[in-house]
């Protein structure tokens, strides 16, 4: 069954009730004017949970201006922040310049180093090479002296 306007018009001519009247003229948005009376269990526990809802709620609200308060101040912190972190990619561009330069400068030790090591070992083979000319030459030379000395010895004993 659907209560009208027209039907409580009429219980309120016929009761003459000052509470259906003002509920009557009320906006519809708006809630009871008098408290109602709580009559049983169910309205209480009800009305208990509209209670923690709206605490709930309270508490939503609150967190959401801290978080606007938040983002408030980190908007006119971003001006410190951004130099700071203009200042780090700085530090951050030196430090992979000097990592660079050391790197070219190792290279470049280890190249000489290389070389060096290769002239040495130029010299080394060099200083072989020569050694053992040197030895085949004395080899020859005592060859030869010997061959001279028999030679010479047996000449004297024919004659």
């Amino acid at each position: 069954m659907h209560i009208t306007p027209e039907k409580i018009k009429e219980a309120a001519e016929a009761l003459e009730c000052t509470e259906l009247k003002s509920f009557m003229f009320q906006e519809p948005t708006a809630g009871p004017l008098t408290k109602p009376r709580r009559s049983s269990r169910s309205t209480r526990r009800s009305t208990r949970g509209t209670r923690r809802s709206s605490r709930g709620s309270r508490r939503s609200t609150r967190r959401s201006h801290r978080s606007t308060r938040r983002s408030r101040r980190s908007t006119r912190r971003s001006p410190r922040s951004t130099r700071r972190s203009r200042r780090s990619t700085r530090r951050s561009r030196r430090s992979t310049r000097r990592s660079r330069r050391s790197t070219r400068r190792s290279r470049r030790s280890t190249r000489r180093s290389r070389r060096s090591t290769r002239r040495s070992r130029r010299s080394t083979r060099r200083s072989r090479r020569s050694t053992r000319r040197s030895r085949r030459s004395t080899r020859r030379s005592r060859r030869s002296t010997r061959r001279s000395r028999r030679s010479t010895r047996r000449s004297t004993r024919r004659s």
